[in-house]
């Protein structure tokens, strides 16, 4: 559940943009779905039903990748997300769309919970709302199956927990884990103790660490999972690099592998995603066996 946007990224400040510029397909949860949906993992996205000249072009898109566009019923401009990149990572940021995700509340949940019955795992990111996002936990935990949340913002890390809801796999970076704990977490074993707090009872949290790789730390203190990092020998655009992760960890996953050998391949799957063609029309084609 989330939203689709188009991304405009470019050198140079905000307002000035610089070559290189691309615009693609953007959006947290459109991310990961599309990385799904390349692997295989039949994945189905909860949106508004977006207005314009452009909205009606979001479903060939994520019919393209293998995703299945679930509508709710409302309508809204699809949101922009434009961003000033600085050695390929985001340096300054505007989001123009609110309303797109601000519209996504329990009422409409409620109203639309069909849309969750057949799935095998809900998912979202923070950039919903709180109480959007507590629905999902909550309608995860009727249904019985897990509860996946994955932070889109450091601004949003008081919805890693919404409204006192433990996620079953919490997908975040160093930086946003340090936001969360209060605290700056530098070493080792001060970062694997704040990021076992986070989950639910029995899940696990997932702290991408850039070069350093990531960990995947269970909640009920087994043995942490340590990934080393793919090596990408070019500059690369770095904006949806975690986003893609969680989806190839979520589609492995599904496809019945244990937690080591799942990671594994899903890092070495976004290392794949972004050494790929930044100008590629169809840049998740490259996660397809």
């Amino acid at each position: 559940m989330g939203t689709v946007t188009l991304d405009f990224l470019h050198e140079g400040p905000l307002g000035r943009g610089q070559d290189p510029a691309t615009l693609r397909w953007g959006g947290v949860a459109n991310n990961a779905a599309c990385a799904m949906g390349a692997r295989g993992a039949r994945p189905a996205l909860v949106t508004v039903e977006y207005s314009g000249e452009i909205g009606p072009a979001v479903g060939g898109h994520l019919a393209g990748n293998g995703v299945d566009w679930l509508r709710l019923p409302v309508r809204a401009p699809l949101p922009v997300f434009h961003a000033e990149l600085v050695e390929g990572s985001v340096a300054d940021k505007r989001f123009y769309g609110e309303r797109a995700l601000g519209l996504i509340t329990p009422a409409l949940l409620d109203r639309s919970r069909g849309l969750f019955d057949a799935a095998a795992v809900l998912a979202a990111g923070t950039d919903a709302g709180a109480p959007a996002l507590a629905w999902l936990a909550d309608a995860a935990r009727d249904r019985g199956v897990p509860f996946w949340l994955l932070s889109a913002d450091p601004n949003e890390v008081s919805k890693l927990r919404p409204e006192g809801r433990g996620a079953d796999l919490v997908a975040l970076n160093r930086r946003e884990l340090s936001l969360w704990a209060g605290r700056s977490l530098t070493d080792r074993e001060d970062l694997v103790a704040a990021a076992r707090q986070l989950p639910a009872p029995g899940g696990r949290c997932l702290v991408t660490l850039g070069e350093e790789g990531s960990l995947l730390v269970p909640a009920d203190g087994s043995e942490v999972v340590c990934q080393p990092a793919s090596s990408l020998t070019d500059q690369v655009i770095t904006v949806g690099a975690g986003d893609v992760l969680f989806g190839c960890l979520l589609a492995g996953r599904l496809a019945g592998l244990d937690w080591a050998p799942a990671l594994k391949e899903a890092t070495g799957l976004t290392s794949r995603f972004l050494g790929g063609a930044g100008d590629d029309p169809a840049p998740y084609a490259v996660l397809r066996d």
